[in-house]
């Protein structure tokens, strides 16, 4: 899993990089990391420009990115830009019963908060039963709209309030 946040950490180098220059004397990313009772809580705060509002609803979107595409004549190794590390980072947090969230703000920085169980037992990882009723209920049951995608002929479901 240590993986998966190593790219939020890349990122956040990155986009500082891009936002104050090469040659600029960089700000600090700041990283904390705090093991409460139930939760391990980690912080990892840059001031790489931030993202706008609507950019940042976009970011958990599996192959978007801020950055510029890789190259494609094999000269070198891309360090980012296919759009998988956040999707992929929040997927791992949430499987172990965590969560990753990113609060930023445009023209400044973004910090990125990761939750993780802090006791190794209460992290197993919640995997759905699979069984003849399961499968009839899948297979059989109406399919409905929901946030995730549309049923053909059935419309949107309503906002809820």
């Amino acid at each position: 899993m240590g993986i998966r946040f190593q790219m939020i950490i890349k990122n956040a180098m990155r986009a500082t990089v891009e936002f104050h220059g090469v040659d600029d004397d960089l700000p600090d990313i700041k990283v904390f990391v705090v093991k409460g009772k139930e939760d391990i809580s980690i912080k990892i705060c840059d001031r790489g420009g931030g993202v706008s509002r609507t950019i940042l609803e976009r970011l958990y979107n599996y192959m978007y990115s801020t950055a510029p595409p890789p190259p494609r004549d094999g000269t070198q190794a891309p360090l980012a830009g296919y759009g998988y590390g956040l999707p992929l980072s929040r997927l791992y947090a949430r499987y172990f019963l965590g969560d990753l969230f990113l609060v930023s703000m445009e023209g400044y920085g973004t910090d990125a908060c990761i939750y993780l169980k802090a006791v190794p037992v209460e992290a197993s990882e919640v995997l759905p039963i699979y069984s003849t009723s399961s499968r009839r209920n899948l297979t059989m049951g109406p399919q409905v709209a929901d946030w995730s995608h549309h049923v053909p002929g059935q419309g949107t479901r309503p906002a809820q309030s």
